[in-house]
């Protein structure tokens, strides 16, 4: 029935569009939407991820000014800034970007093979736990939530690499919301609904201790989600 209801909505959208009206897809309307690969499930999602990584190979979604911001906020509020890991870094410029200002190790991951092109980067799916990691990184940096597969699920696995101190940051905008997700990026939040959802995935596990907003002149608005582990994990 979903499907029927969208095609009907296309097909009657399309030549309201001639005459300037339109109808909003029903997608616009969502505070979420988690995308259906059908019966191909977690290989067709993979597959979709490493084409599109590689389409895109040259872009860079994160900027300076962000992460100068979580940067910022890293040195007041943690301790002891050792280490981070960032999720689903593509060209692996958010941990040069962080090294450069925090002065320690940074490593990405990614899920296509091209991880191998850039430094400090591990192929890996970040939805899957690896044990070393466990506890072991001052912060946790990603911008690609709307990435998952499983966001309950891989939000969970990144609490889970947080030292006691440390802090997860989750960089979302517009662009992240339901009218934005797609096959390439399955999962779609409205920014006012992701403190529910952290609160409602997080339970016993981790925790939203705060909100940075960042209003770029020239860009998307920015909000940071600031996450930290629940220390009797």
């Amino acid at each position: 029935m979903q499907r029927i209801r969208d095609f009907v909505i296309r097909a009657v959208n399309f030549p309201l569009k001639a005459l300037g009206l339109s109808v909003v897809p029903r997608q616009n309307l969502l505070l979420t939407h988690q995308h259906d690969y059908g019966a191909e499930g977690f290989e067709k999602y993979k597959n979709v991820q490493v084409f599109h990584n590689k389409r895109k190979i040259k872009e860079v979604w994160a900027d300076n000014e962000t992460l100068g911001v979580i940067a910022a906020y890293m040195k007041e509020h943690v301790p002891m800034i050792r280490s981070g890991i960032c999720h689903g870094t593509r060209r692996g410029f958010e941990q040069a970007e962080f090294s450069r200002l925090l002065g320690c190790p940074v490593i990405g991951t990614e899920i296509s093979d091209s991880a191998a092109q850039f430094e400090n980067t591990v192929q890996w799916d970040f939805h899957e736990q690896k044990e070393e990691w466990l506890k072991s990184f001052s912060f946790v940096y990603s911008n690609s939530i709307d990435q998952a597969f499983d966001p309950k699920r891989a939000l969970s696995a990144w609490a889970a690499q947080l030292e006691d101190s440390g802090l997860l940051f989750l960089d979302h905008t517009m662009l992240h919301a339901p009218a934005a997700a797609s096959e390439m990026d399955p999962f779609g939040a409205h920014p006012m609904v992701m403190p529910y959802l952290l609160f409602k995935w997080g339970k016993g596990e981790y925790r939203l201790i705060d909100i940075l907003e960042i209003d770029h002149k020239q860009k998307h608005h920015v909000w940071i989600f600031v996450i930290r582990r629940e220390r009797t994990r």
